[in-house]
């Protein structure tokens, strides 16, 4: 029988620790509903619904400051089998447990038979892909790591899943929860670096322990051993509704803490890394008057603003399916982030493949209508000064690349130098109107 010990020697050592313990420290949060569980852990495309928990109180929460650890995930939710507040380290016990007394559950029991479980802390809900796969991030941890390795003391995760197949018949209780490229279940002889006593490094024989990390005597969690982060996959078909349960528990007693981490907005149904529409609307952007819709070429989007245009704080508005978008590493929310699009934006789409995107803005001027052929505007580039010919009555505004009106005035004379102090160099443009006609050229400022 096993019985829960707590060593002399990791009680003397609890003081050395326990000033690192307050600068290395996962957050738990137990209190928290099922739904807000399932919020943390939605990602992109996905909707839910029928949320279900099942276990104690403080068997499931949210979790923070997991990079400040080596558990490998940032932040998410849990699921354990005991108490949440044994989760934090130092890894000062070999048996921390909260036996809560309650029943197991019987798919777990499915993939642990002859045993059965105990204690399961058990989260459930449906939910609607948008696309054709779902993909979540897990670690699983456990206080069985080193001394039970081998034993019917066998904690076990499961991931199930229940909905149509893509192509045909239904998944029912279908375990996604796996060492990677196998069939083979989540449980603590599945995964391990072999037996080893109490604070002791286990050397092996080796069971998928590339997939182990040996948390004996470490400081910032509590579990003797966990696993590295391991992603699962399922391919499912896009607008049907599925059934998802998460489960936890203890097998063959109901003593010994084991946990899963799921990482938080992991749960993703990813599509393909394609923009299905780009614009700029009207309602989200002054100064446009009007929708501008971008041409989409393969994997460039082109698109042309009126002259006047500011494009240095431009909002888009796209179509994605199932794709985080991103520029120069900053996630990009639909209608509400700007970008300059003065140089070409390359957008970053990661769906279940990841691509880059070219987006072009020009501005409509009107260059290339010759309406006034003997207006004579010069030189060209101009040295911050140049002079117009020819333009008595005419109306001369300039403005530059941002839409930014630097002058204007009506022209009496047949000629006008214009000049300007302090003009920084680049691209700007001498709109010219008369009798109702306006004609654009551009100007370049050395």
């Amino acid at each position: 029988m096993k019985r829960i010990i707590l060593p002399f020697l990791y009680i003397f050592i609890f003081g050395m620790f326990s000033n690192q313990n307050t600068i290395a420290q996962i957050t738990i949060n137990e209190d928290i509903s099922p739904e807000e569980m399932v919020e943390n852990l939605i990602g992109l495309g996905v909707s839910y619904s029928n949320v279900v928990y099942t276990g104690a109180n403080h068997a499931s929460g949210e979790f923070l400051n997991g990079n400040t650890t080596n558990l490998g995930i940032d932040n998410g939710i849990f699921l354990t089998s005991g108490a949440g507040y044994n989760i934090p380290g130092p890894n000062l016990n070999c048996s921390a447990t909260a036996a809560n007394g309650l029943p197991g559950d019987p798919t777990l029991n499915m993939i642990c038979l002859p045993a059965i479980t105990y204690d399961a802390s058990v989260l459930e809900f449906d939910f609607v892909p948008q696309n054709d796969t779902i993909k979540c991030l897990f670690v699983f941890g456990s206080e069985e790591y080193n001394e039970w390795v081998g034993s019917s003391f066998n904690d076990v995760y499961g991931f199930f899943v229940d909905g149509p197949k893509p192509d045909t018949g239904n998944y029912v209780d279908y375990n996604i929860a796996l060492i990677p490229g196998t069939n083979i279940p989540i449980l603590i002889n599945n995964v391990n670096n072999g037996f080893s006593s109490c604070g002791t490094l286990a050397t092996g024989p080796c069971t998928n322990c590339e997939y182990f990390v040996d948390n004996t005597n470490e400081i910032t969690i509590e579990y003797d051993g966990f696993t590295v982060p391991i992603e699962m996959q399922i391919i499912v078909v896009p607008n049907e509704t599925y059934h998802f349960k998460i489960a936890v528990a203890d097998v063959g007693d109901g003593i010994y803490d084991s946990g899963v981490f799921i990482e938080g907005q992991s749960f993703k149904s990813l599509g393909p890394p394609d923009f299905q529409s780009f614009q700029f609307l009207a309602e989200l952007n002054e100064g446009l008057n009007q929708d501008v819709e971008g041409i989409i070429e393969g994997d460039e989007v082109f698109l042309t603003v009126p002259a006047g245009t500011d494009v240095t704080s431009l909002i888009a508005t796209y179509e994605v399916r199932g794709v985080e978008v991103s520029v120069n590493g900053n996630i990009q929310m639909n209608n509400i982030t700007p970008n300059n699009f003065l140089e070409d934006v390359i957008y970053h789409l990661n769906g279940y493949i990841e691509a880059d995107w070219t987006v072009h803005v020009d501005i409509n001027t009107g260059l290339g209508k010759v309406l006034f052929q003997n207006v004579i505007m010069g030189p060209n580039p101009a040295p911050g000064k140049f002079e117009i010919r020819n333009v008595a009555g005419f109306d001369v505004n300039v403005i530059n690349a941002q839409g930014m009106e630097f002058y204007n005035t009506k022209i009496s004379g047949h000629h006008k130098n214009i000049q300007f102090e302090d003009l920084t160099s680049g691209v700007y443009f001498v709109v010219l109107s008369k009798d109702g006609k306006t004609e654009t050229r551009k100007m370049i400022v050395k």
